[in-house]
């Protein structure tokens, strides 16, 4: 069963340094990304957007959590995910939310409560936000640990 370990922090630098720990807590350096919008032009953030939302859904999470995501990204927050087998990827999560990940949940409302105003683009295009009906596909799993999530598939 192969799982991930998501965690949104507050800019790159703070990502760098989760990698590190993730790194010295024995999680595969192969399994480890970093991600950022892209500096490049429109055109290259909507392929961006579009593969992240994509690669988000395969793992499990909700559009309230891909919206959420999506949104933090495009503010300059940095997404961390650490792959591989379930201990694996719950040991990522344990050394994440040492390094006070962004709760998703209170984001993911902030953005579905908005009335559009100051609202990413990017987020509102991933679709509606239901924080109170989110239905998890019988075949995953997803558990919520303080700020960083499990994905297990």
């Amino acid at each position: 069963m192969a799982a991930a370990a998501v965690g949104l922090f507050a800019d790159a630098g703070v990502a760098e340094s989760v990698a590190e720990a993730l790194r010295a807590n024995a999680i595969p350096a192969h399994g480890i990304r970093i991600l950022t919008a892209p500096a490049n032009g429109t055109s290259g953030r909507d392929a961006f957007i579009t593969k992240l939302s994509r690669d988000l859904h395969s793992i499990g999470a909700v559009d309230s959590e891909v919206g959420a995501y999506l949104a933090g990204v495009q503010r300059g927050q940095a997404l961390v995910f650490a792959t591989g087998t379930l201990a694996q990827a719950d040991a990522a999560t344990a050394v994440m939310n040492e390094y006070g990940p962004i709760e998703v949940e209170e984001f993911a409302g902030a953005v579905a409560s908005s009335s559009g105003k100051g609202v990413n683009e990017a987020a509102a295009r991933v679709g509606e936000m239901d924080t109170q009906n989110i239905s998890l596909k019988e075949d995953r799993m997803q558990a919520k640990t303080e700020g960083a999530r499990l994905f297990s598939w």
